[in-house]
């Protein structure tokens, strides 16, 4: 096992000396009233596999994991691709430590920054830029992510808010000296309408430094942006129509992560799509099942692993269905710790030595045969 490990290792190793060379990077088409990926050779995909494959508690045999994910007809990677898997099928590139506003860090763990500050801009692009360049030649690349359900509302669980960030600052700092300027040009009451009036400022600043530092690093990638995430509860819904506008000059289409829940929320995707005009990225989601004593630590999850597989193949299938949704993405490749110091089980889509879990390998494999089925053959030039 281990000879085999050493040879996937080294051809990709092979395969990615000849990733200098000039290719056409994977592209989003509109052909048949459909919005689709489209790689390198013209092909057209609707991209489709698993997450956090690069999580540490995971412990994944790369090579083991290759060929799982080809025998249910998985094609791509989502976002936390390992560098050896790079070279295997098309991934999602991302990062979520350069502004760390996940909600999910909590109160300690989110960090909010000056935006308007010229030091804080110039380290964000530089980390931009490393991020580019470790993957802008790799033509498995579908394009970037940003940070992962950012605390962006003014109110969210992190307790904490970007306005009230800056309004605090010292008065010598340039947030501070922005955000007094504008209160000399705001003619409208206090609280939240003037807050999100200075939210839009911030948000603006912040996807010019980002937005421009990815085009100038990465030229002609697809760029997701922000991940977002949409939910019933408020409090976890993470797009602000004021932010979520001031993003859309910067990319090609919009990543979101819906509520881990059974039925495909078509009214929400509707929404955002005509809002945004742009194709969307199902990035992060899962259907959680009971599974043993595991604390699975889910809203209502399905009975078991054949009902969690026929919930999320129906899902996936009304997904593929619009004509907006380009890609959806398994969350969690083997049950990890939640991680952040949250209790509970993150539950993943293979048992932990990578075996099939009963009935929901089977129903994803079914689905993936019948989306590959409904995918044109064309090949666009």
């Amino acid at each position: 096992m281990r000879t085999k490990i050493i040879s996937f290792l080294l051809l990709n190793l092979l395969s990615s000396q000849v990733l200098g060379q000039k290719f056409n990077p994977i592209t989003i088409r509109e052909t048949e009233g459909r919005h689709w990926l489209v790689k390198p050779n013209g092909q057209l995909f609707f991209a489709h596999g698993i997450t956090h494959v690069s999580n540490k508690d995971a412990r994944i045999n790369y090579e083991k994991f290759s060929q799982a994910c080809k025998s249910v007809g998985f094609n791509a990677y989502g976002y936390g691709c390992p560098e050896p898997l790079r070279q295997d099928m098309p991934f999602i590139e991302s990062w979520n430590h350069l502004v760390p506003i996940s909600y999910y860090r909590g109160k300690k763990g989110v960090q909010f920054f000056d935006i308007f500050d010229s030091r804080v801009q110039k380290r964000l692009e530089d980390g931009v830029k490393a991020k580019c360049l470790s993957s802008r030649d790799n033509p498995n690349t579908i394009g970037y992510c940003w940070t992962d359900l950012g605390s962006w509302p003014l109110d969210n669980p992190s307790g904490k808010n970007w306005v009230e960030f800056i309004r605090q600052l010292p008065e010598n700092n340039s947030g501070q000296k922005v955000y007094q300027k504008f209160l000399k040009t705001w003619q409208g009451s206090s609280g939240k309408h003037r807050d999100l009036a200075f939210l839009r400022i911030i948000a603006k600043e912040y996807f010019k430094v980002v937005g421009n530092a990815q085009h100038k690093y990465a030229p002609d990638h697809l760029v997701f942006g922000e991940r977002f995430g949409i939910n019933s509860l408020s409090i976890y819904r993470t797009i602000v129509p004021e932010v979520l506008e001031e993003m859309l000059p910067y990319v090609d289409a919009i990543a979101i992560q819906p509520p881990f829940q059974s039925k495909f929320p078509q009214k929400d995707f509707d929404e955002i799509y005509k809002l945004t005009q742009k194709p969307i990225l199902i990035c992060d989601f899962a259907i959680r099942f009971k599974d043993e004593d595991k604390d699975i630590r889910s809203w209502k999850p399905e009975e078991d692993s054949v009902d969690a597989g026929k919930a999320y193949a129906e899902y996936i299938r009304d997904a593929f269905e619009t004509d907006y949704i380009i890609g959806s993405f398994w969350c969690n490749p083997v049950d990890t710790p939640k991680g952040f110091g949250k209790l509970g089980v993150k539950q993943g889509f293979f048992n932990e030595d990578l075996s099939p879990r009963t009935g929901l390998n089977e129903s994803v494999k079914a689905l993936n045969k019948y989306i590959h089925s409904k995918t044109p053959k064309l090949k666009l030039p």
